[in-house]
């Protein structure tokens, strides 16, 4: 017997759907559901007008999705499963679904891969100075610029990660790869655990104080509201950069 493929609806702006899902990804995604609808929902006041929503039960959210509430959600009665094409999903989950038994994934770990890469990256060139020397060769115009290049490289830094998160952790994997020394502060983390990471557990403001780069991977939680505030940036070292790829 023939099984027909689930019906699925596309919430996210309008247009979105053509940057996330190539042509390959569609045909994949077309093995697996039925889409009532070939471009994607933003408004999902409009969802009236489309027919069949009775039947879809498989969600694929990205950016622009309106919070899946009970009014939402009551227009959508078979949806079992929601699968977000971004990273976070907080401002569009809520407790109905939890509630309705939705199951929920998302694309989160497949999110940090590139802002890890992008953090990196960051790192490598605040340790080479290169803003810097940008910024001389600017100001002398053409002419020879004398750069100090003891003091330009990565060996030897101290480099102070906020938040053991999923791109934090990949960050300091990255960072083993450098001589350098990785600090990590995180209240959920043990001093095997950062050992086994590849980094040396300490508190906040010591890694404040001590670190050449600090880079933020800390969640947006009540207990990291104003985290780094006037009084945190004052115990920086002079010279020192805060690099922040974290929300």
């Amino acid at each position: 017997m023939k099984v027909m493929p689930t019906p699925a609806l596309l919430v996210m702006h309008p247009g979105l759907e053509d940057q996330l899902l190539d042509p390959v990804v569609r045909r994949r995604l077309g093995c697996v559901v039925d889409l009532v609808s070939d471009t994607a929902v933003g408004d999902l006041a409009g969802l009236v007008e489309l027919d069949r929503l009775e039947g879809v039960e498989v969600l694929v959210t990205g950016w622009g999705c309106p919070p899946l509430d009970a009014e939402v959600l009551d227009r959508l009665p078979s949806v079992r499963f929601m699968a977000h094409a971004a990273g976070t999903v907080r401002g569009i989950v809520t407790d109905v679904l939890w509630e309705r038994g939705i199951t929920v994934t998302s694309a989160a770990a497949a999110n940090a891969v590139p802002v890890a890469e992008f953090t990196f990256a960051a790192i490598v060139m605040l340790g080479k100075d290169v803003f810097g020397i940008r910024d001389r060769h600017r100001q002398a115009r053409g002419t020879a610029v004398v750069v100090d290049h003891a003091s330009v490289g990565n060996r030897g830094l101290r480099i102070g990660i906020i938040g053991a998160s999923t791109i934090g952790r990949l960050v300091i994997e990255r960072l083993r790869t450098l001589d350098v020394e990785v600090l990590v502060s995180d209240p959920y983390l043990d001093d095997a655990e950062a050992t086994d990471l590849g980094a040396a557990r300490v508190e906040l403001d010591d890694l404040l104080a001590t670190s050449d780069v600090v880079s933020v991977h800390a969640p947006v939680m009540p207990s990291t509201h104003h985290l780094l505030d006037a009084a945190a940036l004052a115990r920086m070292r002079d010279g020192a950069w805060l690099l922040n790829t974290a929300r």
